[in-house]
């Protein structure tokens, strides 16, 4: 998830209030450090803080592409140094091993173990034939009928 940029209410609304405020008194002083020239400069301060912070998100944004970008390259020029390898000593080489290539025949999977068939003969009871059958899922066998 990449960042935004951000605007400010705070810095909108303080603005306007500053205008406001000059409308009553261009060098109001209500004490405290409450002046026109304090609340204007932190109003100054907060703006350029933000274009800041909007400017590093955008460098950020702008690095993260790149990364992305050169972790494909990269990735992609493995791939290759590794195919050139198997090209020039074969698959089942030490040479593949040791570039970090997996024997295909080493590495298979097995597959999945399904249970024995269990082959009725017609001479062979009914009644072995279940007890040699699965459950029927519920953890019981079949009753015969």
């Amino acid at each position: 998830m990449s960042l935004r940029t951000r605007g400010s209410a705070a810095v909108d609304k303080a603005q306007l209030r500053l205008a406001l405020l000059k409308s009553v008194d261009e060098n109001l002083d209500l004490g405290h450090g409450l002046t026109i020239e304090a609340y204007n400069h932190l109003i100054i301060t907060t703006r350029a803080t933000l274009e800041a912070h909007n400017t590093l998100v955008s460098n950020l944004e702008e690095s993260r592409k790149t990364i992305i970008q050169m972790d494909k390259t990269l990735s992609e020029m493995s791939e290759r140094m590794l195919s050139g390898v198997a090209s020039i000593y074969g698959r089942n080489s030490i040479e593949y091993s040791k570039a970090g290539g997996s024997n295909g025949k080493r590495n298979k999977k097995s597959s999945s173990k399904a249970a024995p068939i269990v082959a009725v003969l017609a001479s062979q009871p009914a009644q072995a034939a279940i007890a040699n059958a699965s459950t029927n899922g519920n953890g019981t066998t079949p009753a015969l009928q």
